[in-house]
């Protein structure tokens, strides 16, 4: 499985991020479907149908966090990559990235097109 056969999702409450990224993304010639969602239920369904997918997710997602939608959406049999950004300097998030194999990579934001580049080759 590689990120241009299947969508890739990106979820953020902050939809100046979403522009941010779908231009980069644009810039950079990416091929495949280009999902976006502020809310992590909206994402949820998108991904029960659609469970071999590419998601990048904010940390912060406001009705809950990340690491409670990556538990929501491994139970419903995701089998997809999963990777973080967050703007948050606290050590602690990417210790625990580290340490969970679902997560195949945690970045600061905004996203570079380095981070995008190691993302897309996962």
């Amino acid at each position: 499985m590689n990120p241009s056969d299947c969508p890739l999702v990106v979820l953020d409450d902050d939809k100046i991020m979403h522009l941010l990224l779908r231009k980069r993304i644009h810039l950079m010639g990416f091929d495949s479907e280009l999902r976006f969602f502020d809310q992590p239920s909206e994402a949820l369904s998108f991904l029960a149908t659609t469970p071999q997918a590419w998601v990048v997710s904010d940390l912060n997602l406001g009705e809950m966090d990340a690491w409670e939608f990556l538990d929501a959406l491994s139970g419903q049999g995701f089998r997809g990559k999963f990777f973080l950004m967050t703007s948050s300097i606290i050590n602690t998030d990417r210790i625990r990235a580290s340490a969970d194999s679902r997560v195949f990579g945690f970045f600061e934001k905004p996203l570079s097109e380095a981070d995008l580049i190691q993302i897309l080759q996962a």
